[in-house]
């Protein structure tokens, strides 16, 4: 759920609070540009830190962000709203930054033959999220106002902390491990297959910070869909993403990553010149487009989900520990946080 409702809410209460467009687009944006920045030295401190304390501590903050952000419209308008609006949206990067980087840091090492199919299931859980983020974000708006849908979800988040704590005892046993030499790091990151990999992994968060916002609009001008009938069109990507992530994972692992992630990137290609179509492709027609959402749902899988084991082969064959597996992690969010502003950016 984390993700876009807040988005079009702080929109709405920036400018009724004086917020010009300029500040609501920072507002916005700091949260994902400190999960770019932060992600990375999260991940390289994990071994000492501890992944079970970073997941606890990330998800605290983001609950706690959460539900004070609901309290932000009885502050004045103007500079004291805004200030912070600035804080706890920054609070809920350095969050988002902590419990992210942890997620993937133990993948490798709870499930180490079975990373690709463990990375199908969580992005079956983001789809998920992206899916029911935005309808339930107004629905709870519509029903409660402001506060409701971010108490909801920081509520949530609190909620949530109980059964991690608990599941996770005794995971941190291993933590004050020796961090990478920033030789091994330099040597990680300027190596070309696994910078294009992050690329690879930035592209597959940005193609649907577009695809989202874009094609909605799209559906409604020039097809005349109403909010149902879109919702279907959105469904329908859904489905495919979660259907093909797990099945996709599980072949990753068997018959390695790469030949995926080059299909995804042609396949995801592929659909963007469908959807609207290109104007050398056909005229707009709803049975290509929806075909083309379908596809993107295949395409996109393909490109995410074998992408981190891809990238964490490379990073192992530099140096094969667990503080290995910790700066890949980092990395990855980050490289997923980049696509998704920059899109913001752009759109």
């Amino acid at each position: 759920v984390h993700g876009p409702p807040p988005q079009i809410l702080h929109i709405l209460q920036a400018a009724e609070h004086g917020a010009s467009p300029l500040l609501t687009g920072f507002i916005i944006s700091c949260a994902p540009l400190c999960v770019v920045i932060l992600s990375p030295i999260f991940g390289y401190y994990i071994p000492q830190l501890g992944a079970r304390f970073m997941l606890l501590s990330g998800v605290w903050l983001v609950g706690g962000s959460y539900i004070l952000m609901s309290f932000v419209v009885s502050m004045p308008s103007g500079w004291v709203f805004i200030m912070f609006c600035i804080l706890l949206r920054l609070t809920e990067g350095v969050g988002s930054a902590m419990f992210a980087t942890s997620l993937y840091a133990q993948l490798p090492e709870l499930f180490p033959h079975s990373v690709g199919t463990m990375s199908g299931l969580v992005s079956v859980a983001g789809c998920i999220g992206f899916a029911i983020g935005p309808p339930l974000g107004g629905l709870l708006y519509s029903v409660g106002g402001f506060k409701l849908p971010f108490l909801t979800v920081g509520g949530f988040c609190f909620f949530i902390l109980f059964p991690v704590y608990f599941l996770m005892r005794g995971s941190d046993t291993g933590c004050k491990k020796q961090v990478l030499s920033f030789r091994t790091v330099v040597k990680l990151l300027s190596n070309f297959m696994f910078l294009l990999l992050v690329v690879v992994h930035g592209l597959s968060m940005a193609a649907w910070g577009f695809f989202y916002p874009t094609l909605e609009p799209f559906l409604s001008s020039q097809f005349h869909l109403d909010t149902k009938q879109t919702g279907l069109v959105f469904l329908s990507l859904s489905i495919m993403s979660v259907l093909c992530g797990p099945v996709i994972g599980k072949l990753a692992d068997k018959f390695g990553s790469r030949g995926f992630t080059i299909t995804g990137c042609v396949v995801s290609a592929a659909s963007f010149f469908l959807v609207g179509p290109a104007h050398f492709i056909s005229q707009p027609q709803l049975w290509i487009t929806v075909v083309a959402t379908v596809i993107f749902g295949l395409g996109s899988s393909l490109m995410f989900v074998p992408n981190f084991k891809a990238m964490l082969a490379i990073a192992k064959s530099v140096e094969d520990t667990e503080a290995t597996s910790a700066v890949v992690s980092g990395v990855t969010s980050s490289s997923l946080s980049l696509g998704y502003s920059i899109c913001s950016i752009l759109i």
